[in-house]
């Protein structure tokens, strides 16, 4: 079974000033932030799952770029296409017309997992459910928040052709020019027939999200799976170093957190600290 978390990477051309719950939210660098700890913590806690990043040419112009040649778990798959603003976090559905993929994952590099998302996960796979998604915010509810770009899940080759359309349906056919046009996609996609939903689509609200779908759906309310001690930790280490109040919540895990996830690594530990740029960069 092929298992997949998807994730977009670009330079960002215009910085997103609306995002006021988003410290970083003037810092251009931000995405590259959890790259070593996304390697890391992925293959401890899910290893099963492959992990791909979809880039933009330019990024390979950015000197931190070098990480990818240390975090050997990562595929990256670089796109040449012209943007504007956030049209490449498209890029990371790419997957759900792969019939090899089997569960297909996107998610947001500026932010780290939680032992909910495990749970989730665990029980999406088992579920008849085609779709799932994730929402912890206090805002992630109604019309534009019904499922998360960077928190839902796939069974990428069992949705309907009917329902997800052609290869080149969310970039080419229905790009949108302005911010969060991947969520817009992806709700107008999976959510909007009731058929469907009712039958295939598996939500979950966790941490500060309170309110039912506004859509006919299957309900998860998290229940504890046997978890190994090194992953139960590793959870911890975050919730703890990051001070993550809901899923999703944008964080910056060099230094501290860091430190003690390259603990878990020592190959790439040593080809961190052993290249100035990136030692400096990662603050360790």
């Amino acid at each position: 079974m092929k298992k997949v978390f998807s994730y977009s990477l670009f330079e960002p051309k215009v910085l997103p000033q609306h995002r006021f719950w988003d410290t970083k939210k003037n810092d251009k660098n931000r995405y590259w932030y959890n790259i070593p700890t996304i390697s890391i913590v992925n293959e401890a806690l899910f290893p099963e799952y492959e992990n791909i990043f979809y880039v933009s040419k330019n990024i390979w112009n950015n000197p931190v770029s070098e990480v990818f040649d240390i975090c050997s778990n990562i595929e990256c798959r670089t796109i040449d296409k012209d943007y504007d603003l956030t049209e490449p976090a498209i890029w990371r559905m790419m997957p759900l017309w792969n019939l090899d993929v089997d569960i297909l994952c996107t998610r947001d590099l500026d932010s780290l997992p939680s032992i909910e998302e495990y749970y989730f996960l665990k029980e999406f796979e088992k579920s008849d459910c085609l779709v799932g998604t994730l929402r912890s915010h206090e805002n992630h509810y109604g019309l534009s928040c019904r499922m998360l770009a960077g928190l839902s899940s796939f069974k990428a080759n069992k949705i309907p052709f009917e329902i997800k359309g052609p290869n080149y349906y969310f970039y080419e056919v229905n790009k949108l020019d302005r911010y969060g046009s991947d969520q817009e996609l992806l709700i107008r996609t999976f959510t909007t027939n009731e058929e469907f939903t009712k039958n295939y689509f598996l939500d979950c609200k966790i941490h500060k999200q309170k309110n039912s779908q506004d859509f006919a759906c299957n309900n998860f309310s998290i229940k504890e799976y046997e978890i190994e001690n090194q992953k139960q930790e590793i959870f911890d280490l975050i919730k703890n170093k990051t001070n993550s109040e809901w899923l999703g919540q944008p964080c910056d895990s060099r230094g501290e957190l860091l430190k003690e996830i390259l603990k878990m690594n020592s190959e790439i530990k040593e080809k961190i600290i052993n290249n100035k740029f990136l030692k400096e960069f990662y603050k360790v």
